[in-house]
């Protein structure tokens, strides 16, 4: 097996905080291979429950029919696509648009409602050709509230009439009709076929899959085949980070675990904040993503983990910087750029008075001016500071930064877990043990 190249560098972060952090390192090896153990029967017959995610086979069997109603789809001729979902169930998609379609101008176009704005909903609608767009609605439960209200707003738009252009345009995506248990997905594509005799495609959503964990079943893979990405590349590359982390000898050779492991050092020692700068327009839905995935995960009450503060913006470096130069602030910050973007500009000559920027490309011209630059003042001033570089920027890179980055958030959880318990695991993974947490929360 090839070993996944490495994106997070944290030698310099975890060096400031030695021997502390070798310390809790060989304190926590039996409990890596417990994970380690554990995880892996995410492959077997019997896999553990809310680890679906991680049965690659599974995944790229369901695949399938993700690639071949994408492909009949499309034969539609599109002009736009919207994806309603709300939180996991909408990140995903809104990840992919971002990342790897935003910018590259290709049909049809794609639009993620992740919200209950009346605003920016009927703002959309009213862009839209709605006789040339495919809706996509994605619900774990399929009683999702925002977005039962977003379609009932969409076929309010759409005026009398609508519904059977509304059934063959649409896609729903949520768990299989059970029993006993509602699904207002389903009971809408039954009144929708009894009323014209259309009924729409749905994908199944497996139950022990939550949203936070869901980019690559049809969550995720069904709107990245619509964007023309190679779905089964991205699944094959998040398995190579899970067999990266499931082969290692020990927790020193697992990216995964050291970064999971530093995280909860630094917390300990009162590192509250874990500050995302990106460097592209392009990594602000992966930085919601992460802030997502964490603050939904590992943000509990018990739980060593410093919260994910998602940068600025691109544009704003100079106001973030104000945050980080302030004195014992114990904050850290991680830097998230590509080592290669999908377009990059090297400046010939235009004006003189702009000669000195002749020869050196922009993306070159970040990353030693602005990156590397404020890197090496917060190491020189002993601030931890871990550089992420996703190698280019491609489906299969993005794609095993997001499996690092799960497998990260749960291996984090693990890890702290008292001898033969789970509790801590059960609170980060298992969504019927998180919406206990929310819910005595809101009490």
């Amino acid at each position: 097996m090839t070993k996944t190249k490495r994106l997070s560098n944290i030698d310099e972060a975890s060096a400031l905080v030695q021997p502390a952090y070798g310390d809790l390192l060989t304190s926590l090896e039996g409990k890596f291979k417990e994970l380690q153990d554990a995880l892996a029967s995410a492959n077997s017959t019997k896999p553990l429950p809310y680890y679906k995610w991680l049965d690659f086979d599974y995944l790229l069997e369901v695949n399938k029919g993700s690639k071949a109603l994408a492909a009949e789809v499309l034969k539609h001729g599109y002009q736009d696509v919207l994806v309603v979902g709300m939180g996991g169930s909408g990140i995903n998609s809104l990840v992919l648009q971002n990342s790897l379609k935003e910018f590259s101008n290709t049909s049809p176009s794609f639009t993620v409602q992740n919200n209950l704005d009346p605003s920016s909903l009927l703002s959309r609608l009213k862009s839209f050709d709605l006789d040339s767009t495919l809706f996509v609605f994605i619900s774990k439960s399929g009683t999702t509230d925002e977005v039962k209200r977003n379609i009932a707003t969409i076929l309010n738009f759409w005026g009398e009439g609508c519904e059977e252009k509304f059934a063959k345009q649409s896609v729903f995506i949520t768990e299989p009709a059970r029993e006993g248990k509602a699904n207002t997905f389903h009971e809408i594509r039954a009144e929708l076929k009894a009323k014209t005799g259309v009924e729409p495609p749905f994908l199944e959503n497996d139950p022990n899959i939550g949203g936070r964990f869901s980019m690559f079943c049809p969550v995720g893979m069904f709107t990245a085949e619509l964007m023309g990405l190679d779905s089964d590349a991205m699944i094959n590359s998040a398995r190579s980070v899970f067999e990266d982390f499931s082969s290692a000898s020990s927790i020193e050779e697992s990216d995964v675990a050291k970064l999971a492991a530093l995280d909860i050092l630094l917390s300990r020692q009162g590192y509250e904040t874990r500050y995302s700068m990106v460097y592209a327009d392009s990594f602000e839905a992966l930085n919601k993503f992460r802030a997502q995935l964490k603050g939904e995960s590992l943000n509990k009450t018990g739980v060593a983990a410093t919260v994910h503060l998602p940068g600025l913006g691109t544009a704003t470096h100079h106001s973030d910087l104000e945050l980080l130069f302030k004195k014992n602030n114990k904050l850290v910050l991680e830097q998230v750029y590509y080592g290669k973007p999908m377009q990059d500009h090297e400046n010939a000559k235009s004006l003189d008075c702009l000669d000195g920027l002749v020869g050196e490309s922009n993306h070159a011209s970040l990353i030693k001016n602005h990156i590397q630059a404020l890197f090496g003042y917060l190491v020189e001033n002993k601030a931890p500071v871990i550089q992420t570089c996703i190698p280019e920027q491609s489906e299969k890179y993005l794609a095993q930064f997001c499996m690092q980055d799960m497998l990260v958030t749960i291996v984090q959880g693990g890890l702290q877990d008292a001898e033969g318990e789970n509790k801590i695991l059960d609170l980060v993974i298992r969504q019927e043990e998180v919406e206990k947490y929310k819910a005595s929360l809101r009490k």
